[in-house]
């Protein structure tokens, strides 16, 4: 008897030490990314910083990525300002019917 709670606890150990190698593995594997995905943001925030000091004098192998950044500026401002009139058209269009609705409860 003594053998065999021998051999399950020897297996009980095995799975024990197993179940701390993976844990150990994914606590290692998560800090990676993180570390991972705090990098990506610094070279966000670097490629930002940059374009905002340079955007008017960007060095000259940078050049063609700042000059597709300024098209999407001002393509930006252009839907902002789309936006903008779609959205006073709709609230011009809906005004209407709120005073037509005021109107007959009185």
């Amino acid at each position: 008897m003594s053998d065999i709670t021998e051999k399950i606890t020897d297996t009980i150990n095995i799975v024990a030490d197993k179940a701390r190698e993976y844990g150990e593995i994914a606590r290692l594997q998560a800090l990676i990314k993180a570390e991972e995905a705090r990098k990506q943001e610094y070279y966000y925030k670097l490629g930002k910083k940059y374009y905002e000091l340079y955007k008017d004098a960007p060095a000259s192998d940078l050049g063609e990525y700042m000059s597709k950044l300024l098209v999407s500026d001002d393509k930006i401002a252009g839907y902002k300002e789309d936006l903008k009139a779609a959205t006073a058209k709709q609230d011009k269009e809906e005004a209407p019917e709120e005073e037509e609705d005021n109107s007959a409860d009185d």
